[in-house]
């Protein structure tokens, strides 16, 4: 028996890019979700899954993707998109000039239940370089991280190059393999 899934995100572009990577139609869900401040991405995304289930009560998704300097220890961590924010992309390019070590991971913690008890949480981590901004910024710091192995930043691909490379696309991969295994929902 399938069964709708729901996204919570007031972002069109996350969901476009989610819908396509497990090439599943979502129903968007905009809610104000609270977010704990804490650079514990698992943390914050089982979180905002409880508040998901308890308003939605049905079948949902909330994701959550981090950045981390390795100059930084834990930050900009879930904290980025403030950092994004206040800085730009640009801005904070340039408060890591200071830093010998320009070495990053992006990190995506999806996180899904069907029935407000099962969490189920699927990680995708990304190594890569922080760069001079290049590209589009319809992501925030898309233009300024570089993964390994790759020549462009996750704002120069094209969606399905991104796709391939991006913490998001690893952790729909494992959610994708997830439904199938559990049967009914791919």
């Amino acid at each position: 028996m399938q069964h709708s899934i729901h996204f919570v995100t007031s972002n069109a572009n996350k969901l476009r890019e989610l819908s396509n990577l497990l090439q599943k139609k979502l129903v968007q869900i905009d809610l104000d979700l609270n977010e704990v401040q804490t650079s514990d991405l698992t943390l914050l995304v089982e979180d905002k899954l409880r508040q998901a289930w308890q308003r939605v009560g049905k079948p949902v998704i909330v994701e959550d993707t981090s950045l981390y300097f390795d100059a930084w220890g834990e930050l900009p961590g879930p904290l980025v998109k403030w950092f994004v924010k206040h800085l730009g992309a640009k801005g904070m390019y340039q408060a890591l000039l200071n830093f010998d070590d320009h070495h990053a991971s992006a990190v995506c913690c999806l996180g899904y239940s069907s029935d407000g008890e099962n969490l189920h949480l699927f990680k995708g981590e990304v190594g890569g370089e922080i760069v001079a901004p290049r590209g589009s910024s319809n992501f925030g710091w898309d233009p300024i991280f570089c993964p390994h192995g790759a020549r462009s930043t996750f704002a120069e691909m094209n969606e399905g190059d991104k796709g391939k490379y991006s913490p998001r696309g690893l952790s729909a991969r494992r959610f994708r393999d997830f439904l199938a295994a559990e049967g009914g929902q791919s």
